[in-house]
């Protein structure tokens, strides 16, 4: 089965907010492009097998299905929805961030 990938509002404004840092305050325009294909590669290839990468070691975030993918210093965090066939995209975090804190008090709610 193949999934369709959706990413939500919030996680869009967090991948284009990373880019801008790397790209405007960082001054690393490269490193931001790189940034840019390595999340087009690795939330594209979710659509394949989603399940590979693991459930939040969070017992309140694994309970609500929430998994992510480590992509370059950041987290693509995401939901799965088997029965319609969807990823959804739910957020994207600096690893060193308090994710779990963020994702307890921010996460939307997809069905």
């Amino acid at each position: 089965m193949t999934f369709q990938i959706r990413i939500t509002s919030r996680a869009q404004a967090d991948i284009e907010k990373a880019v801008e840092h790397i790209e405007v305050v960082l001054k690393n325009p490269q490193a931001a492009d790189a940034l840019i294909d390595a999340v087009e590669a690795e939330i594209t290839s979710l659509s394949a097998m989603p399940e590979r990468y693991a459930l939040v070691d969070d017992d309140v975030l694994s309970s609500w299905g929430i998994r992510f993918v480590q992509i370059k210093n950041y987290l693509a965090f995401y939901r799965i929805d088997n029965t319609a066939g969807i990823v959804y995209i739910i957020r994207f975090l600096y690893k060193k961030s308090n994710w779990a804190s963020i994702l307890r008090h921010d996460t939307p709610v997809i069905s």
